[in-house]
């Protein structure tokens, strides 16, 4: 029986490579008020101050400043790199849901997977909603990190998906919502 993990490979020509792979997508419903659950997380994976960086690169410091940089702001594991919140063009248009999609990684955890991949960066970083349900309770959706990784068939890039689905477990737990084992094991069950 085929593993249906295993990623399918065809190769149009010597320019064109398509990967069809299964993906799990993940929501979590966090107990929490939307309003509420977006503070917790925010609060919790800081924005990256472009700026600062653009700074302790200019200055010459090196790796290491950057590594001491992440440290001091991703004290969680994660930043935000970019943040997007359609919820107030939305009403616009009478619809009264909200959510914000976030771009949330760790520069120097990324840094392994561009030396080996710079088009890794197609999925780091990760891409994360907070969406509100029906009764304005907070869910938390993104997609599994290793299996978005798996489009490379590398064994150094899924290294880095992994390591990407553990912090992000880590996360989950500071910020007290359910924890999928599907985040620490490798393929599912």
């Amino acid at each position: 029986m085929a593993n249906p993990r295993e990623s399918a490979r065809k190769v149009i020509n010597n320019d064109v490579h398509i990967v069809t792979r299964p993906v799990r997508h993940v929501t979590i419903c966090t107990g929490r008020p939307w309003a509420e659950f977006r503070a917790d997380y925010e609060r919790t994976v800081p924005s990256f101050d472009r700026l600062e960086a653009v700074g302790v690169v200019l200055s010459g410091g090196g790796c290491e400043a950057i590594k001491s940089l992440s440290a001091a702001t991703a004290v969680h594991g994660f930043v935000n790199f970019f943040r997007f919140d359609p919820s107030p063009v939305m009403a616009t248009n009478g619809n009264t849901g909200h959510a914000v999609t976030y771009l949330t990684g760790n520069i120097v955890e990324a840094e392994v997977g561009f030396r080996e991949q710079p088009g890794c960066f197609l999925y780091v970083p990760l891409r994360v909603v907070i969406a509100s349900d029906d009764d304005g309770q907070a869910m938390l959706a993104f997609d599994h990190p290793a299996d978005l990784f798996d489009a490379y068939g590398d064994n150094k890039l899924d290294a880095v998906g992994a390591k990407f689905a553990r912090l992000f477990a880590a996360l989950l737990e500071e910020l007290r919502v359910a924890v999928p084992p599907e985040l620490t094991d490798r393929c599912p069950s």
